[in-house]
């Protein structure tokens, strides 16, 4: 028969590991997964973002303030190193109430180095629109796909 303090002990531990393993950012991948890549910011500091990306209260999302420039920038980049692979990058983006990017990071890689690389240089130049909470300027961390498309004069945002 299981003792109730014994139970006690064990659930403690349980929460304690869980705990760890959330802090530390340890991950499993299950099969067929993809591990999770962090990258460190581009942009070495991340400001009123902190260290993690997380959800920050907003009424209206930043927008690119030129998305046919950022396209180009993309396009050209990539024609140049790897015209021949294709693929979708998320990045976390923190961008300030001036619309200029304080942080990013990949959330989800493309699978191809130099694409993530040509993702975090170019987003980490953009400009956007800041975000509004409550009708004022707010600092934000955004979820930012980018799919390049090989051999293709087009990347969509």
């Amino acid at each position: 028969m299981f003792d109730p303090k014994n139970r006690i002990h064990w659930l403690a531990v349980i929460v304690i590991a869980i705990i760890l393993i959330l802090i530390l950012g340890v991950t499993s991948t299950a099969a067929g997964q993809e591990p999770e890549v962090r990258v460190t910011p581009s942009v070495t500091d991340p400001g009123p973002c902190g260290e993690q990306a997380a959800y920050l209260p907003r009424d209206t999302e930043p927008r690119f303030t030129d998305p046919a420039v950022v396209r180009d920038h993309l396009v050209e980049l990539q024609t140049e190193e790897r015209p021949e692979i294709g693929g979708r990058i998320i990045l976390w983006v923190c961008v300030s109430t001036a619309g200029t990017v304080n942080a990013v990071m990949v959330r989800n890689t493309s699978g191809d180095p130099i694409l993530d690389s040509i993702a975090l240089r170019v987003i980490a130049r953009a400009r956007y629109t800041p975000a509004t909470d409550r009708g004022r300027p707010t600092t934000v961390w955004i979820a930012q796909p980018i799919d390049f498309i090989p051999r293709a004069k087009a990347v969509k945002l």
